[in-house]
C-alpha cells in the first residue's frame, strides 16, 4: 500500500466530499470550506493499492464529481472548483501546509 496525499484547495464552501478509491468509498468529510487566507481548505491521506488506482471525489452537495488514475509513485492530487467543475490535477507532494 501506499499513501496520497489529497489537497483541497481553492473553490469549496461548506462542501460535502468523498473520496473513493477503485469505486469504493475511502473518505468522507462533511463542511469543508477554503480558508481564504491560505488557499486551501483541507488535506487527507489516503491509501493506494501497489498497482494503479482510480481516485474519485465527488462534492455530493453541489452535484460534482472527478475522477483521475494514478500510476506509479504520485505524490499528490490537488482539486479545485473551477467555473462550476471539479479539476483534479497531479501535484509534487510538496503543497501540504496544515
Amino acid at each position: 500500500m501506499r499513501e496520497l496525499l489529497i489537497v483541497f484547495q481553492e473553490g469549496f464552501e461548506e462542501a460535502n466530499i468523498t473520496v473513493t478509491v477503485n469505486g469504493k468509498q475511502a473518505r468522507r468529510d462533511l463542511d469543508v470550506s477554503t480558508n481564504p487566507i491560505l488557499g486551501i481548505a483541507n488535506e487527507v491521506s489516503i491509501e493506494l493499492p501497489a498497482k494503479g488506482a482510480h481516485v474519485g471525489v465527488e462534492v455530493t452537495n453541489r452535484g460534482l464529481k472527478a475522477i483521475t488514475k494514478v500510476s506509479g509513485k504520485p505524490k499528490s492530487v490537488l482539486v479545485n472548483i473551477q467555473d462550476g467543475k471539479l479539476v483534479m490535477t497531479e501535484g509534487t507532494g510538496r503543497e501540504a501546509v496544515l
